[in-house]
């Protein structure tokens, strides 16, 4: 863990709710090194609980490194989440970082596929935003899975992100069956499978070894996409991963 010689005391500008269990807090008053952060990197974060700093808790940073405020973008998963919609602007925060080496020199990379679940888009959610703002021409794949739509907080911005860049949108939808309803023809770029993601989608989407691939989620939905990568013939170390441990 990090020393407390790091952190930074910030404060909280606004908190907007993405769906029922998930928040943004964008956040101003951190130090340079927050200026020098790279797309897909994570802070640690304190909140003032019963009159005292909670323990830190990682957190990809899900904004731009172009934006002026800070963002992270949470989920309610236990007690210190569970607070974090209840932040009221002007509230102080302790974050540290930047921290991770996820996704860097991604801008390099010609052909990208992402692989998110759930609230893993985060880091994607970040590249994407930057690649936006210096209207990067990498062509890019994203798969992201959820159990249903309104879990895909981000699918309005995704969908236009289509418009700006190489980009194409497949949302998996674990616990919905009748998908067709989603589609518009307007956005060619997304599209929405039922269902898991598994090796007969990476297939007719044309994922192979000759791509860069990134994969954030939950453990075991990494294990399960490794071992369907390595179904393409994919080194699973050649997936770049992002774990935290905190």
């Amino acid at each position: 863990m990090e020393s407390n010689e790091q952190d930074n005391t910030c404060r909280v500008v606004r908190v907007e709710p993405e769906n029922a269990d998930i928040t943004s807090v964008y956040i101003t008053g951190y130090d340079d090194r927050f200026r020098q952060r790279r797309a897909g990197q994570y802070l640690t974060l304190k909140i003032m609980r019963d009159g005292a700093w909670s323990e830190a808790h990682p957190f990809t940073i899900s904004c731009a490194p172009d934006d002026e405020l800070l963002r992270v973008t949470i989920k309610r998963a236990g007690a210190f989440t569970q607070a974090v919609p209840n932040l009221k602007p002007g509230d102080p925060l302790r974050c540290a970082g930047p921290y991770g080496l996820f996704c860097k020199n991604i801008e390099t990379r010609k052909d990208i596929v992402m692989i998110a679940g759930g609230v893993g888009i985060t880091p994607f959610l970040s590249v994407l935003r930057h690649f936006r703002v210096v209207k990067a021409r990498n062509n890019i794949l994203l798969f992201w899975s959820n159990k249903v739509l309104d879990d895909a907080f981000a699918r309005e911005e995704l969908k236009e992100m289509t418009r700006e860049l190489d980009l194409r949108v497949v949302h998996n939808l674990s616990r919905e069956t009748a998908v067709e309803p989603y589609e518009d023809r307007a956005y060619p770029g997304v599209s929405f499978m039922p269902g898991r993601l598994s090796l007969d989608l990476l297939k007719e989407h044309g994922v192979s070894a000759a791509s860069s691939l990134y994969l954030c989620g939950p453990p075991p939905m990494q294990e399960f996409m490794l071992g369907e990568l390595g179904r393409l013939y994919i080194d699973p170390h050649s997936v770049e991963k992002e774990n935290f441990s905190w």
